[in-house]
């Protein structure tokens, strides 16, 4: 690998870098916000509003991501915004996270036993109560290893902003080795590309050691309680 031609751009990839993690954490919140969001509607005791919310979480699901990224970034204006390459890729992300995250969270939700919320609402429980201190504390367990797994995709996915013009670090490496093989010659392509794949393992593993550790302090408090 050639170090030089990775060192002489490290600004730009630092930039890049920064970038990338900044669309993560933007898309993991928002996501989260959905997710909760729909995932509860998707379990409503309401017939309509809960169809209604399968139907829209299934469709999101089913649009390949790639598709939602352009459908967004060159739709929106059709609606009357205007969205940047970033603010685009991170909507797209976020709406297509959102609905995956939400089928997780209602999974989780319906994983509760049904008669441990029967018995909290003949004990007089309010539903906030029986939602904060039953449904919630089990439904986590269950939800945290497959929403970790959806964190990753979501990281892996940002480098999808490229194809739009988002300068994250997969576009930051096209144009190093466009402006590298310009100058220089040669096929720069192998290094930087190497490079860009380093950095998305450390971040990825980093991520899915994170939340192995945090599965294993949940499983050690709920072995206490």
């Amino acid at each position: 690998m050639n170090l030089q031609l990775i060192y002489a751009n490290s600004g730009f990839f630092l930039r890049a870098a920064i970038l990338t993690g900044a669309m993560f954490v933007a898309s993991v919140g928002f996501t989260t916000i959905i997710a909760i969001t729909f995932g509860g509607l998707a379990t409503s005791k309401n017939a309509i509003v809960r169809g209604a919310f399968r139907i829209i979480i299934e469709f999101l699901r089913d649009v390949p991501l790639i598709v939602n990224v352009f459908f967004v970034f060159f739709g929106a204006p059709a609606f009357g915004l205007r969205l940047g390459p970033i603010e685009a890729t991170v909507l797209s992300l976020s709406l297509w996270g959102g609905a995956n995250g939400a089928e997780i969270v209602r999974g989780g939700i319906n994983s509760v036993a049904k008669h441990q919320i029967e018995s909290a609402r003949a004990l007089g429980l309010s539903r906030f109560r029986i939602f904060a201190s039953i449904v919630v504390p089990q439904a986590v367990r269950p939800i945290i290893p497959a929403y970790a797994g959806l964190c990753t995709v979501l990281l892996q996915s940002t480098s999808l902003g490229a194809l739009v013009g988002a300068p994250e670090l997969l576009k930051s490496a096209q144009i190093i080795i466009e402006r590298s093989a310009y100058f220089q010659g040669g096929m720069p392509g192998i290094t930087v590309y190497t490079f860009i794949l380093i950095v998305y393992f450390a971040a990825g593993s980093t991520l899915t050691r994170f939340t192995k550790r945090l599965e294993r302090r949940m499983s050690r408090s709920a072995g206490l309680h």
